[in-house]
């Protein structure tokens, strides 16, 4: 009697594990950081209310710190997966490595300003440090997020007529993740350029925009934490357990082979 093939696991499993893992304390933190803003410094400065006394600067910048570099830590082992365990089995994908070192850089630029902070509290803007590095990193975190969500559903290798297959959850944790900083690039980006102090002493000219409606820049910040502690669970879920990928198209969005949106992969 023949014996039946084993089923292929997914390939560093335990890496891609560590990864999201990193992930949901990284939110985890993040969402925590937001919080304390808005019962902090946003109650003055976007709702000209007093902020709560325990909700200091150095708290508020030391969850950021916790946050930003736990995001560092994710995505050089995210990389490390995709490149070390991924490559050798389902081959090269530009897409997918362009994706995840857009969103390492961001993670780098995330650090400037909790670092700054509180390594010189009276460099930058009052209680917040160097104010640019949290909307520029945003931006390439949610530009590496569109990377992959639309070379993921692009690919067709999510299975439209079974929704709820096991293999279709890394689809669903990269639009979730896209979604969320859609809300923080909004939010931030509304905060950035609402705020004249964040520009320093250069003429901002039409970048200045005070007419801004302030109130959505917390709940969007809020939303969107929120949304990526979603994401990263989705992907610890699926992590977390065995599933059949000898087929690459049935196995991660994070590495496939059918598609990639930048030219020339191989």
């Amino acid at each position: 009697m023949e014996e039946s093939k084993p089923k292929e696991g997914i390939p560093g499993r335990s890496m891609i594990l560590a990864s999201s893992v990193v992930f949901v304390f990284a939110s985890v933190f993040l969402l925590l950081e937001f919080i304390f803003i808005y019962a902090g410094p946003a109650q003055f400065l976007y709702y000209g209310k007093g902020r709560a006394d325990w909700a200091t600067n150095d708290l508020i910048n030391a969850m950021g710190l916790i946050s930003c570099s736990l995001w560092f830590l994710g995505f050089v082992l995210l990389i490390e997966w995709i490149v070390f365990y991924t490559f050798p089995i389902w081959g090269p994908n530009r897409r997918a490595l362009a994706g995840a070192t857009t969103k390492l850089i961001a993670s780098v630029l995330f650090n400037i300003q909790p670092y700054g902070y509180l390594i010189d509290d009276r460099y930058g803007l009052p209680g917040v440090g160097v104010p640019w590095s949290n909307f520029v990193g945003i931006v390439f975190f949610h530009f590496g997020n569109c990377i992959d969500s639309i070379g993921m559903l692009r690919s067709g290798i999510f299975d439209t007529k079974a929704p709820l297959k096991w293999s279709n959850l890394p689809v669903y944790g990269i639009c979730t993740y896209c979604a969320a900083t859609w809300f923080l690039v909004i939010a931030d980006a509304m905060a950035y350029l609402s705020t004249p102090e964040q520009f320093g002493d250069c003429e901002i000219g039409p970048l200045y925009h005070p007419d801004i409606n302030k109130e959505f820049i917390s709940p969007g910040q809020i939303i969107g934490s929120t949304l990526l502690l979603i994401g990263s669970l989705i992907y610890t879920v699926w992590a977390c357990f065995e599933t059949d990928v000898s087929d690459p198209k049935s196995a991660t969005a994070a590495c496939d082979e059918e598609y990639d949106p930048l030219p020339g992969n191989r």
